[in-house]
């Protein structure tokens, strides 16, 4: 009753996992589906394989022809992967082991204007936190005629009856301010 997508395309079906190899039914210039993971999954380890640094300013883009593009936030960082060229083939294979034979050469494509994009949806997202941090702190502000802060007062200058009036009046802030973060 229920037919697979490769029924459906009049393809043969095959195993997808790790250890799978190419089936018939398919032409050389189709991708199978591992290959599709195999390349989301250098994606999300690119870090291991490049570091950390590189990793913010570089991302795999394709693998076509046996060539990996890598896009690139600036032409130095072009310069210092083409150099590091066969160790980064060899992070690559020694993680993924499929693509072996799969990436022959490395290409670079430089475009800030992709990472300035990312820079700035960043500092967008920072600039909406803030706010609302900000908008939190407003909320947490006690008006002095509030019913809330006249009783806090009244308890801190009990407490701090004893001080003197410079040192009173920084501690019964310290209080209201203390007391009014608990109670909201």
């Amino acid at each position: 009753m229920f037919k697979k997508v490769s029924d459906l395309l009049g393809q043969k079906s095959y195993s997808n996992g790790p250890t799978s190899k190419y089936s018939g039914g398919y032409k050389k210039s189709q991708p199978r589906p591992s290959e599709f993971f195999d390349f989301l999954t250098l994606i999300a380890r690119w870090p291991e394989v490049v570091g950390e640094k590189l990793a913010k300013a570089t991302v795999p883009l394709k693998n076509q022809n046996k060539t990996l593009t890598i896009l690139t936030n600036h032409s130095g960082y072009s310069q210092s992967l083409s150099m590091m060229e066969e160790t980064i083939k060899g992070k690559i294979f020694a993680i993924f082991p499929d693509l072996r034979g799969r990436i022959n050469r490395l290409n670079f494509i430089v475009s800030t204007q992709h990472f300035d994009k990312q820079r700035a949806d960043l500092l967008q997202r920072a600039s909406v936190h803030k706010s609302e941090v900000v908008k939190k702190k407003e909320n947490h502000t006690l008006h002095p005629q509030s019913p809330l802060y006249k009783k806090l007062k009244s308890e801190a200058l009990e407490q701090f009856a004893d001080l003197d009036d410079e040192l009173r009046e920084q501690m019964v802030s310290l209080y209201i301010q203390n007391k009014s973060k608990e109670d909201h």
